[in-house]
């Protein structure tokens, strides 16, 4: 349906065919951009919402297989389809782009093909061609940043049945498939996951209701409402309130996008209506409702939990609520911002950011099954670098690239596959984008000087930042993403069968490390400068030797005495600051600075108000230069993987891909009475419990078949490997573990 016809209406499409024989298996392959629903006979084909998932769509587009069986009967049938915007013609945000055409891609559009077997002999296949009919209907306007518009008055009743009259419907345009890599659609699909009752209703100005969901998340609002034809009820969204209780929108980011997160509907007036959008999504807390007849009851408003349906992986739970808090705040955060992407937000951007995606991989991992959701993201990387001479930019996928990556942010590229073959043995992951994985390397080696590599964008949002990192120079972190992309570019070539390259990255990760510490470490005060500075180093085992106690007491001196139990880090000192601390026998340390209520800490956002974890440390400051920074980034939840690999002790071997072979050394803390860790590997689920009980330490494992693991017995340091079963420790004072 061409624009000019339809404005920012959603197209609706319908056809009708004729089946001779009942239908023993039918599917339906869809291809609809950028959204589309499927109705089959006036049933709504399947639960998940929001597809495909996006990709750069003039490479390769997603398509939806159904099985639509038992839909269809013998005789007239009719299938209707419905577009939204989506990110294919994504043009009212970002408009700087293409010349105000903004990330749109064109029109959108349809491919769909329905195959029928009738005793297993094919009776009838029906294409998308121009014998079917389109028009516009309810919903008045979509897009993915700014919210939907719906008038129940426009609804077409039965329009997707038998012998609805079609008559007044246009004929649709044959237009070009937007490129020629039409690939189904592997990954979980997006859908409603859960939903929310709000905690209150309150209406701090007249007419003017704001319902708290308790909890900033990603979705939207059902509303169920009686109300004359023609009332226009508006719903704006919102991650926060001002003090006298009216929605504060600036922290979704309208000084960038220009609009709100805004959704209308207007009423038909023919007793309860119950309406829900279709093709947008709201990063929010609060909703504001207005036009609303008398008093909305907190059933009529209902918080819908939306975002790509991921099965879980892990599980995790503790004596100590702060740390259940923060575990939980992560995987809210995380949840956020999954919808088909990894996204750095799902509010003002929306976008798969490179060096978010790098610190939240492996938590992701941790905690869901969700190595194809990352595979799925390499190929977008792999997309959009094929763009960009081979080179990835800071975004992956979509129009809006941001530019080529900073280098510590195209090290995601590199790491990511590495980080997926550990997890899950996903060795033609390597393989696949070996290619790509070299010129990222490669492009580090011509960039750097003397081994020394700068161009990253640092440890981000160390608490304070306006402009850039200062606590730690950016040019430090990026030489160590440097050094860990070429011992990870080692790694896969060995186990790859290139020798040779092999080889050659290995002798560049040993000249890294040589100038590293030659440059970074000052050895009149045995550190590296910084909290994520001396943690980073620690970890990747770039501490001159003899230095390691020293870098340690460094460490532990600025966290203690000079941040006061406070650490001062961004996103790569949360990734890598506990779990070190925890394996250099400062597990209590780690344990406390999480336990902090002043600024900065997480229990300072808490105490504000906070449910997911924030873009920032919250600083006045920030907002001022940066504009209002989100409250709602995964970015900061690195520290996620400090409770499965250190506290519960499961780790994998990067030697033995996909925990045949694993660790399990936890490191407990006193003040956590209890704890249990499940995890399921490709062999099945491994779990690390333990618990402290009057002067013994009690610690159960689950060892799967097909596995076995190295196990450290706390407080004793005994190591033993452990063949598959289920085992039992216990420590009585200074003696030493025994297995019951």
């Amino acid at each position: 349906m061409p624009d000019v016809a339809r404005g920012r209406a959603a197209p609706m499409f319908r056809r009708e065919f004729k089946i001779d024989k009942a239908v023993r298996h039918a599917q339906l392959f869809i291809c609809g951009l950028g959204y589309h629903e499927v109705y089959v006979n006036g049933g709504r084909v399947g639960d998940s919402v929001l597809d495909p998932a996006q990709t750069d769509y003039n490479i390769r587009a997603f398509y939806v297989v159904h099985d639509i069986a038992a839909f269809l009967h013998p005789g007239m049938n009719a299938v209707g389809v419905i577009l939204g915007d989506g990110w294919y013609n994504q043009d009212l945000v970002w408009k700087d782009l293409q010349g105000g055409r903004g990330m749109s891609y064109g029109s959108p559009r349809f491919i769909a093909k329905l195959e029928m077997l009738s005793s297993d002999i094919k009776i009838s296949s029906v294409f998308s061609d121009e014998s079917w009919k389109c028009s516009t209907g309810p919903i008045t306007g979509n897009n993915i940043y700014a919210g939907e518009k719906y008038d129940a008055r426009l609804e077409k009743a039965g329009w997707n049945v038998q012998g609805f009259d079609d008559s007044p419907w246009s004929s649709p345009l044959p237009v070009a498939e937007p490129c020629s890599r039409l690939e189904k659609q592997e990954i979980p699909p997006i859908r409603r996951i859960r939903e929310f009752v709000p905690k209150s209703i309150v209406e701090p100005k007249p007419g003017v209701w704001v319902a708290d969901m308790g909890q900033n998340f990603s979705g939207w609002a059902r509303i169920s409402v009686t109300a004359p034809e023609g009332t226009e009820i508006r719903l704006r969204f919102a991650e926060t309130v001002f003090p006298d209780g009216m929605v504060d929108t600036a922290s979704t980011g309208v000084f960038a996008t220009m609009v709100e997160q805004v959704d209308t509907y207007v009423c038909k007036g023919s007793g309860k209506e119950t309406w829900e959008p279709r093709f947008t999504y709201h990063g929010f807390r609060y909703v504001e409702i207005t036009g609303w007849p008398g008093k909305p009851e907190c059933e009529d408003v209902i918080g819908v939990v939306v975002h790509t349906a991921l099965e879980k992986a892990g599980v995790f739970e503790c004596s100590n609520e702060r740390i259940n808090l923060l575990h939980k705040m992560a995987l809210w955060t995380h949840r956020s911002n999954i919808h088909g992407i990894p996204e750095d937000c799902p509010v003002r951007e929306r976008c798969g950011w490179l060096g978010d995606a790098n610190v939240v991989c492996e938590f992701s991992m941790w905690n869901y099954k969700s190595a194809g959701f990352w595979e799925k993201y390499l190929d977008d990387i792999e997309t959009t670098r094929s763009t960009n001479g081979g080179l990835p930019f800071n975004i992956a996928p979509g129009k809006r690239t941001s530019r080529t990556a900073d280098h510590d942010w195209m090290a995601a590229f590199v790491l990511i596959p590495w980080y997926i073959h550990v997890h899950h043995g996903k060795k033609y992951l390597l393989e696949r984008h070996y290619a790509g994985m070299k010129t990222v390397i490669d492009r580090f080696k011509e960039k750097s000087s003397n081994w020394i590599l700068s161009g990253g964008l640092g440890d981000w949002f160390e608490p304070g930042m306006i402009a850039r990192p200062t606590a730690t120079p950016e040019v430090l972190t990026t030489t160590i993403w440097f050094f860990r992309c070429a011992q990870v570019m080692s790694r896969t070539a060995h186990t790859l069968g290139y020798s040779a390259d092999g080889m050659k990255y290995g002798e560049w990760a040993a000249c890294i490390r040589k100038e590293f510490m030659g440059k970074f470490f000052r050895p009149d005060t045995h550190g590296f400068g910084s909290q994520t500075a001396d943690a980073m180093a620690l970890h990747f085992g770039l501490v001159p030797d003899g230095e390691t106690e020293n870098v340690l007491s460094s460490l532990v001196k600025d966290l203690r005495e000079t941040c006061s139990n406070h650490y001062h880090v961004g996103i790569f000192g949360l990734r890598y600051l506990f779990e070190t601390l925890a394996r250099h026998g400062h597990a209590e340390l780690a344990f406390e600075l999480l336990q902090q209520d002043s600024y900065p800490s997480f229990g300072d956002l808490m105490n504000r108000g906070a449910t997911t974890l924030w873009e920032y440390w919250g600083e006045p400051e920030v907002d001022k230069v940066h504009g209002p920074r989100s409250l709602n980034h995964p970015m900061m939840g690195g520290f996620d993987n400090f409770f499965y690999n250190s506290l519960a002790g499961i780790r994998p071997d990067e030697d033995s891909p996909g925990f045949s072979h694993f660790f399990l050394e936890p490191h407990p803390v006193s003040r956590i009475k209890w704890l249990d860790a499940k995890y399921e590997s490709p062999f099945g689920i491994i779990k690390s419990s333990w618990i402290f009980e009057n002067d013994k330490f009690l610690w159960d494992v689950d060892i799967p078949e097909g596995t076995e693991a190295t196990l450290v017995i706390p407080y004793s340091g005994e190591v033993k490997l452990m063949p598959p079963g289920q085992y039992a420790f216990e420590k009585y004072g200074n003696s030493n573990s025994q297995i019951l």
